[in-house]
C-alpha cells in the first residue's frame, strides 16, 4: 500500500493529504447534523483518516527533498 502512496506525483499526494484534513472535520460534522454520532466515533473515525492524510503529505514531503537533494 506504501507502494501506492509513493506512485502519486508529490503535488497531487500533498493535495489529497491536504484536502483530507481539511475536509473530514466538516463532513463530519454534517454528518452528526443528519444522524446520531457518538464524540468517540468521530473521534476514531478523524484519527484513522488523520494517519492516511499524514502517510500522503509525508510521502510528498520525501519526494520533494529526494528531488532537491539531487540537484544540490
Amino acid at each position: 500500500m506504501i507502494a501506492k502512496f509513493k506512485a502519486l506525483p508529490e503535488k497531487l499526494s500533498f493535495a489529497i493529504g491536504f484536502t483530507l484534513i481539511l475536509a473530514i472535520g466538516l463532513l463530519l460534522f454534517f454528518y452528526s447534523l443528519l444522524f446520531p454520532i457518538g464524540i468517540w466515533t468521530v473521534m476514531i473515525i478523524e484519527g484513522i483518516v488523520f494517519g492516511i492524510a499524514t502517510l500522503f503529505i509525508l510521502s510528498a514531503a520525501d519526494k520533494r527533498n529526494s528531488r532537491l537533494g539531487k540537484k544540490n
